[in-house]
């Protein structure tokens, strides 16, 4: 009930900005994703240590406050995951998660200098986000070949489609022209008991990390 109340008013503000004077920004470029996997003995990383690049793209709308200061929903498609590398006999073997999802970062904004389409300027912003796995992959990769399975979702024993976390970040405004860093921490466990699955007693957190480098433009 929780997760149905936060969507619906990140869905309403970005409504919002068909009817308020607002920016309109389109922007693209690469995740560089990992994520903490923990068992229930042992903290580890291990999918974390090479990490993984992803891609990410959407549109932001940027609703003024003031000169200053402004509300910024979005809607993106963010993949997400990340690639772990073992040795097996001698072997090198890789595997490769990739999640594909809807997000919904919500965030506010700091404009420092002109950042409304002339001039130099900076801004930083901060939020929350929460997103919505369409579906992801599996790929392991080894001497004999690669496979590939789907990461399934919902049911017992599944993965929550449900992500959210916190994000901040910030950019450079060249004229129209912008370049946005922006760190996402997720904070669901998309193990838990909240995706309605019995993997509490094999593992205790999956959750998502990701550093994002996109640029686009202001209109």
């Amino acid at each position: 009930m929780q997760l149905t109340k936060k969507i619906s008013l990140a869905v309403l503000a970005i409504g919002m900005a068909f009817s308020l004077h607002a920016q309109v920004a389109i922007k693209a470029g690469v995740n560089f994703s990992n994520m903490l996997f923990e068992e229930d003995d042992t903290s580890i990383e291990d999918l974390a240590k090479n990490g993984a690049t992803k891609f990410t793209a959407g549109v932001a709308f940027i609703l003024p406050f003031s000169d200053a200061l402004a509300l910024q929903p979005e809607l993106l498609f963010a993949q997400k995951g990340a690639k772990s590398t073992y040795t097996v006999l001698g072997e090198e073997f890789s595997n490769d998660l990739t999640y594909n999802y809807l997000d919904i970062p919500l965030l506010l904004r700091l404009s420092l200098g002109d950042t409304h389409g002339e001039g130099l300027g900076i801004y930083i912003n901060g939020g929350g986000y929460i997103g919505y796995a369409f579906n992801g992959k599996s790929k392991t990769s080894s001497p004999l070949g690669d496979v590939e399975t789907d990461i399934t979702f919902d049911d017992k024993d599944d993965q929550s489609r449900i992500d959210f976390g916190a994000a901040l970040g910030g950019g450079l405004t060249l004229g129209n022209l912008f370049f946005d860093l922006r760190y996402n921490h997720g904070i669901n466990n998309i193990l838990d008991d909240d995706a309605n699955n019995n993997n509490d007693n094999d593992f205790k957190k999956l959750q998502h990390r990701g550093l994002a480098l996109t640029a686009g433009l202001i209109f």
